[in-house]
């Protein structure tokens, strides 16, 4: 593994001698084995250093793509900007911004950077990207017609026939949804004017036909498309359901049977030629049609339906419809009908001479309904029909076929006639395991729990005879499982042994070490001023942590000003972590936002107002957000118009009189922006690091509107706060150089209820 001090140390050494491709060598070597964000940034920031734009910008691009997988949106988002004021048309660099502001629920923005992305891939001749980013924005605002046709306007003139006619297909499917026929059907004549073999077109035009009540016209257009594809089954099924409506049943059933044989076990070709044969009385056809949709109907959990059918077909088949109804009955819990159906199973079958089958289904109702009388001398008749005769034991009879009498008997629940054969022939076959076997299984059933328990005491000393040691053991252990509490078995049995629990390993001790990455990301976000950020991650670790030093001194110094990093080019003494400088950070912010030409723009404006007109006056998050967006764009009024809007939720008020005052600057409008940041200002309880820079803006406001002294005053508390704050010394400067010499008012030293802080 390389050593990263050593490389580190060696490419500053040659930096400091001017020699930067060999700086970068030892970089790159480092990149190889490191897949690292700030790596990549350093790399990039040295051929910029040289001048080699390329390699700049994709090394930016691959510390980008690190710090986006890490989860580190602020470092990735100046990165990108960064690679903006290098190549203001970078793609990639554009859709990435909107991706991230797309994540951050700030739409608008992200459709600014998407179509300036579009704008460039168009120039580059990158189609395929092209899609993608209309793809997004598309996906954003689903329903917006004109910006529909803009995009398919551009796809036309990119050569995109295809993607165009898909854009025409989605128009007609709103206007259809709006109710508006013409149109939709406008719509589809153009798609299949360009493409005359578009089926989706083809089948949804034909549809609105029939809608609109041209069946003529629906009929004649869906039958040459049924020529044109021979082999389309949904073609061919459109045709069979025109003829249908028609009453045109030797016709539709024409078409239905090309289905069928293009695929046999299509279930609507069959559902709708088995309706045609019923309409026509042919029943037995109609169930041979059915039977394979009834089926279908029981995998998709239709059940109801299924019985439904079955029942209007029992007298065709009794059947075929009595097993499906059973296993119907049984999905649906509905037990007694089971039976119902076991029973007129077992009748048919006994009819037809097949008595095995018929005991079968006996069986089984009587497992549901044990006590029926009735179906227990059906189920003991068969059993002599097949050669089992139920009666007193006769000589002749062999101990196995006395023992399978008996079985019989315990399978119908008819305890007391096992019993009698069982306890007549013990007398007989003392010894027999099977017999005993039997016994324990019917006392087991009868619940005489002391009876089984001797049962199988007895088979434990057969057992022992037989010198079967583990079937001894196994049936000593099924008389304590049967009746733990019988005293016969202190002394021949032991309870089984519980044991004992394995305890997991105990927690692990929390150490401070574990959490570097976490300490690691709030030095990055204090650094680049993102305090609130900071806080929250060194607050919570301070929960984990509470003793320790390091984390209360992060935090307390939360509470002093962070000084601007100084902008070094050549770095005297090696580090191991690099960082975005916060000065990479301000300065990517500060770049111009992208430009649109007129293609773009025109769909820009589209998206707006789709998404003014869908916007509902409540939703306040937006109107902030898009006040934002316009503001970014220029559009000043649009933006003023939004933050009005936005004021009104108690959430927002703060920020949205604020952005105000904000956009009031810009128009020069400085007596309404000072209103309006005094009342921010009045209201904010919470005299932080938002309130201080509202009070700046505000002093900004009274210098430019030539209220000098109320501006020094501002500035001043400004400068209390904190006298780094946006160069404040500087400004209070040069607003005192604007009073009157003989003003002693505005010197802030001579003001007794002021504190001196220059």
């Amino acid at each position: 593994m390389l050593d990263k001090t050593l490389i580190i140390k060696e490419a500053q050494r040659y930096l400091a001698r001017g020699l930067v491709d060999k700086a970068i060598a030892e970089w790159e070597k480092l990149s190889k084995e490191y897949s690292d964000g700030t790596i990549y940034n350093t790399i990039g920031d040295l051929y910029l250093k040289k001048g080699d734009d390329k390699n700049a910008v994709n090394s930016f691009h691959k510390a980008a793509d690190c710090f986006r997988n890490e989860g580190f949106s602020h470092k990735s988002l100046a990165l990108y900007k960064k690679i903006l004021n290098i190549n203001a048309s970078d793609a990639n660099a554009l859709f990435s911004i909107g991706e991230l502001n797309e994540s951050k629920g700030l739409i608008t923005d992200a459709i600014k950077y998407y179509l300036a992305a579009a704008d460039s891939l168009s120039k580059e001749g990158r189609k395929e990207k092209l899609l993608e980013i209309y793809g997004k924005i598309l996906a954003v605002s689903p329903s917006n017609i004109p910006l529909r046709n803009k995009i398919a306007e551009i796809y036309v003139k990119e050569g995109l026939v295809s993607e165009a006619a898909n854009q025409h297909l989605h128009i007609a499917r709103l206007y259809d949804e709006k109710g508006d026929s013409e149109k939709s059907i406008l719509y589809y004549q153009k798609i299949l004017d360009a493409q005359p073999l578009h089926r989706e077109a083809i089948l949804e035009i034909n549809d609105l036909y029939e809608k609109t009540g041209n069946l003529e016209q629906a009929i004649k257009h869906i039958k040459e498309a049924s020529t044109l594809f021979p082999q389309d089954i949904d073609i061919h099924l459109r045709c069979a359901h025109l003829y249908i409506i028609g009453k045109l049943f030797a016709e539709a059933k024409k078409y239905l049977k090309k289905v069928i044989e293009i695929e046999p076990a299509h279930i609507k070709a069959r559902t709708l030629l088995g309706e045609i044969y019923s309409k026509e009385g042919k029943r037995e056809k109609a169930w041979t049609e059915y039977l394979p949709i009834v089926d279908e109907m029981i995998r998709d959990v239709k059940y109801n339906d299924a019985i439904k059918l079955l029942e209007s077909f029992r007298d065709i088949d009794p059947m075929e419809t009595g097993k499906r109804l059973v296993s119907l009955y049984k999905q649906l819990g509905e037990n007694l009908r089971v039976a119902h159906e076991l029973v007129s199973l077992g009748d048919i079958s006994a009819e037809k001479g097949m008595q095995n089958e018929a005991l079968a289904y006996y069986r089984e109702a009587l497992e549901i309904t044990p006590d029926d009388d009735s179906l227990i001398s059906k189920a003991i008749e068969l059993d002599k029909e097949i050669g089992l005769e139920h009666s007193k034991i006769e000589g002749e009879k062999t101990v196995q076929d006395l023992l399978a009498e008996a079985d019989i008997f315990i399978g119908y629940g008819l305890y007391q006639n096992a019993k009698d054969i069982l306890e007549e022939l013990r007398q007989k076959e003392p010894e027999s395991i099977d017999l005993h076997l039997m016994l324990k299984s019917l006392y087991v059933n009868m619940d005489n729990k002391e009876q089984a328990v001797t049962e199988c005491l007895e088979l434990s000393e057969l057992y022992k005879k037989a010198g079967d040691v583990e079937s001894r053991e196994q049936i000593l252990k099924e008389a304590y499982e049967i009746y733990p509490e019988d005293p016969r078995l202190i002394e021949t049995t032991v309870p089984p042994v519980t044991e004992e629990p394995v305890l997991g390993p105990s927690p692990e001790v929390l150490e401070i070490e574990d959490y570097s990455e976490e300490i690691a990301e709030a030095d990055f976000y204090l650094k680049q001023g993102l305090t609130d950020e900071a806080r929250d991650i060194l607050e919570r670790l301070q929960k984990l942590f509470p003793e320790n030093e390091e984390i209360k001194q992060k935090l307390s110094s939360l509470g002093q000003a962070i000084e601007e990093p100084v902008k070094r080019e050549v770095v005297e003494e090696p580090h191991e972590e690099l960082i975005i400088q916060e000065s990479e950070i301000l300065e990517a912010q500060d770049i111009q936002e992208p430009a649109l030409d007129s293609d773009v723009l025109d769909i820009f404006n589209e998206f707006k107002k789709g998404l003014e007109k869908e916007l509902e006056e409540e939703d306040y998050e937006t109107h902030y957000n898009l006040g934002i967006a316009y503001k970014e764009l220029g559009l000043i009024d649009d933006a003023i118009r939004e933050f009005q809007t936005a004021r009104n939720d108690p959430k927002s008020f703060i920020q949205s009189l604020s952005m105000l005052g904000i956009c009031y600057m810009e128009k020069g409008m400085y007596p309404l922006a000072i209103d309006v940041i005094t009342s921010a200002l009045e209201k904010m309880e919470d005299q932080g690091e938002s309130y201080w820079a509202m009070k700046y803006d505000l002093a900004e406001a009274y210098e430019k509107n030539g209220n000098i002294k109320e501006a020094l005053n501002a500035y001043t508390e400004v400068y209390g706060w904190n006298s780094k704050f946006r160069a404040v010394s500087d400004k209070i400067t040069r607003v005192r150089a604007k009073l009157p010499k003989d003003d002693e008012e505005g010197k802030p030293s001579k003001r007794k209820d002021r504190v001196s802080y220059l």
